[in-house]
């Protein structure tokens, strides 16, 4: 590419996400409006290497270095696929908060989207998938997709590990989700380590039934249905333990109005769902007096489904 590129800068946003939304462990995502990552920059033709000029917001420590952040992992992989060398500055703004709502997903796709502006928009949504998923991989050695997947796409999508290919779904207006996310966060790794090898198969036939009825849900347009599946009784049972006051704040949410409720990920991070507007106030009271209650820390934020996923800022 020539020294005299345009230095016009690009602006992204890439939205949280819910992994598994209830049953569809490692399968099923959900991008969530109101919480998502900001990523802006440009080619500097002037640098001598790619330069991460900041880092704001993020709730735990994010590496600085281009070479071991996934935004920027992900930008230079399409970056260098198309034959672009030049270096590029980039400024990271995280705003998806605690842990259980795909933030380090959202910084790769952000990162990938990112790459492929400054490439001039020539890559597809599998290449800029490949990108984030490439990014996660460097980063943590594993190779998820549910978060990076509906982060991308926008809405609900349906991820194949094996095949590392994802689907969107498509969204579903009416639902209304309150999210508790917890100060202190909760590592992926310690979610999994406690999961068993083997499960009883009554549970997984439940939550296969429910992973249907989330699909059903979407393509009937039927938000009752939706928020009804999102019941998890195959990985619930076990990472409910790592998550301070889970069964009170279930407990209080159901009694309260919510239809659904589930563990966002892997956790700390809960979620509430409704498809009645008017139950927002009393869920959303109910679960502040557990969390007052319990003398936990956390945060809770009302959220939607966000049907559009990573995407130029303010687009």
């Amino acid at each position: 590419m020539p020294n005299h590129l345009s230095p016009s800068p690009v602006s992204i946003y890439a939205p949280a996400s819910v992994g598994n939304i209830g049953p569809g462990f490692d399968t099923l995502g959900m991008a969530v409006t109101g919480m998502g990552d900001h990523i802006s920059g440009y080619l500097d033709p002037a640098l001598e290497a790619d330069r991460i000029d900041g880092i704001s917001g993020a709730w735990t420590p994010i590496p600085s270095s281009p070479e071991e952040n996934t935004a920027s992992i992900a930008a230079r992989f399409l970056l260098d696929r198309a034959g672009i060398k030049t270096p590029f500055r980039m400024t990271i703004s995280k705003g998806v908060p605690g842990s259980g709502l795909g933030s380090s997903a959202a910084s790769a796709v952000g990162g990938a989207f990112f790459g492929h502006l400054l490439a001039g928009g020539r890559f597809s949504q599998p290449e800029i998938l490949e990108a984030a998923l490439s990014a996660e991989a460097k980063v943590s050695g594993g190779i998820f997709l549910d978060n990076i997947s509906a982060c991308l796409y926008g809405g609900v999508t349906v991820s194949h590990g094996e095949s590392r290919t994802s689907l969107p779904v498509g969204s579903l207006p009416g639902i209304h989700l309150v999210f508790v996310v917890p100060k202190s966060t909760l590592k992926t790794s310690e979610a999994r380590r406690i999961l068993p090898d083997m499960v009883p198969r009554k549970d997984a036939v439940e939550a296969l039934a429910n992973t249907a009825g989330i699909m059903a849900g979407i393509m009937r347009n039927d938000p009752d249905l939706f928020c009804l599946r999102v019941s998890d009784p195959l990985i619930e049972p076990y990472r409910k333990k790592l998550i301070p006051a889970f069964d009170s704040l279930k407990q209080a949410a159901l009694a309260s109005g919510a239809t659904g409720f589930a563990i966002s990920g892997a956790g700390s991070t809960t979620v509430a769902l409704t498809p009645r507007e008017e139950r927002i106030p009393f869920i959303r009271k109910s679960l502040q007096d557990v969390l007052v209650s319990k003398n936990i820390e956390a945060i809770i934020f009302l959220s939607t489904i966000d049907p559009k996923g990573v995407r130029v800022a303010d687009s």
